[in-house]
C-alpha cells in the first residue's frame, strides 16, 4: 500500500518525464553493413533512396511505395527549349530601358491629368501572351515577340467548326431510331474510343503517363542493353570490388562422406533405390539432392574407392 507522499507525487503535475523501455531500446547506433567504401560515403541524415541516388546506385525497393516520393527537379519547357540566341537576348534584356511606364501622358490641352494608361509590357524572347475575351474567356489571339527586335507577331485563334460533327451525330441518332436500337432507359451510348479518335494509342498513352513518375516502371526495369557506365567514384570502386569475387568451394563433411559411402556400398549408383530406403535415407532426400551431394563429394568413383578402402 502506497504512503500519502507517493499518492501526492502521482497526483502532481511535476513528475519527471521518463522514456519507455521500448523507445530506449530503439535508441542505438545505426551500423551500416557493407563494403568499406559504402560505409564511408553513407550519409546517416538521408533516407535509403536519397543515399542511393547520391551514390549513383539503384535501390532494390518497391518503386510504387506508399506515401509517395520526392518530386524530381525539372527544367521548365521554355528554358529547356531555349536557343543560344534567346539566352543572349535574355542576358542583354533590361526592363528599365524599355521605356514602358504606367503613368499617363498629359494631352496638349492639359486634359487627361491623373488618368493612368495601362500599357502592355514588352514580351521577353521565348515567351508569348494570350489575349482572351473578357466576357466568355475564349482565346482570341496569340502575341509572340518579333524576330531580332522587330514588331510583335499576332496570330488569330480560329474557332473550331463543329457543324460537321454535330451533323454526323444527328445522322447517327436518326439511323439508331430507324434501326430500332433505342432502349427503354434512353438513347444508347456512342460506341467509339476517344483515344483512337484523337490518334493516341493505348501504349503511347501509358508511356506518357509514366514519364512524369519517379521510380522504375514495372516490367521495364530489367530491359537494359549492355552495361551501364558508372557515374560516380563509389560505383567504380564497388564494380572493381565485385569483379574480384571468387567462387566459394563447398566441401563435404566427414559425416556426409560416411552416409554417402554407405549408400554407394549398398546400392552402387542406383539413386532411385537410395531415395526409397527409409532406414538409410532418414532425412528423405530427393533424387536431385542426393545427386548434388555425390557430385560435391567427387562422384561415384571416389565413393566406390572409399568403400573399398573401408573393407
Amino acid at each position: 500500500m502506497a504512503n500519502p507522499r507517493q499518492r501526492r507525487k502521482a497526483r502532481s503535475g511535476t513528475n519527471k518525464i521518463s522514456n519507455s523501455k521500448k523507445s530506449v531500446k530503439n535508441k542505438h547506433k545505426v551500423i551500416v553493413k557493407g563494403p568499406q567504401v559504402l560505409v564511408e560515403n553513407w550519409d546517416k541524415t538521408k533516407t535509403v533512396r536519397q543515399n542511393y541516388r547520391a551514390l549513383g546506385l539503384l535501390p532494390a525497393l518497391n518503386p510504387r511505395q506508399a506515401g509517395g516520393l520526392e518530386p524530381l527537379e525539372s527544367t521548365p519547357f521554355a528554358l529547356d527549349r531555349m536557343t543560344e540566341a534567346t539566352m543572349q537576348d535574355l542576358e542583354t534584356y533590361d526592363p528599365e530601358q524599355d521605356g514602358d511606364s504606367d503613368e499617363g501622358e498629359e494631352g496638349e490641352d492639359g486634359e487627361g491629368q491623373g488618368i493612368v494608361e495601362k500599357k502592355e509590357k514588352a514580351l521577353v524572347p521565348g515567351l508569348g501572351r494570350i489575349e482572351r475575351d473578357p466576357v466568355t474567356g475564349k482565346a482570341l489571339r496569340i502575341v509572340l515577340p518579333g524576330l531580332k527586335g522587330g514588331p510583335e507577331i499576332v496570330q488569330q485563334v480560329k474557332a473550331v467548326d463543329r457543324s460537321m460533327h454535330d451533323q454526323e451525330d444527328e445522322d447517327e441518332d436518326e439511323d439508331d431510331v430507324e434501326d430500332g436500337k433505342e432502349t427503354p432507359w434512353g438513347e444508347p451510348m456512342k460506341d467509339w474510343d476517344e483515344d483512337e479518335w484523337m490518334g493516341i494509342e493505348e501504349e503511347q498513352e501509358v508511356e506518357m503517363m509514366n514519364e512524369g513518375k519517379q521510380g522504375i516502371p514495372i516490367g521495364k526495369g530489367a530491359k537494359r542493353k549492355g552495361p551501364v557506365e558508372p557515374k560516380t567514384e563509389v560505383v567504380k570502386t564497388l564494380e572493381a570490388l565485385a569483379a574480384t569475387e571468387t567462387k566459394v568451394v563447398r566441401h563435404t563433411s566427414e559425416f556426409e562422406y560416411d552416409w554417402l559411402v554407405a549408400l554407394v556400398k549398398k546400392y552402387d549408383d542406383d539413386v532411385d533405390r537410395m531415395t526409397r530406403d527409409r532406414k538409410a535415407n532418414v532425412w528423405q532426400k530427393t533424387k536431385g539432392e542426393i545427386m548434388r551431394a555425390v557430385r560435391k563429394a567427387g562422384g561415384f568413383e571416389t565413393l566406390r574407392r572409399l568403400a573399398q578402402d573401408e573393407e
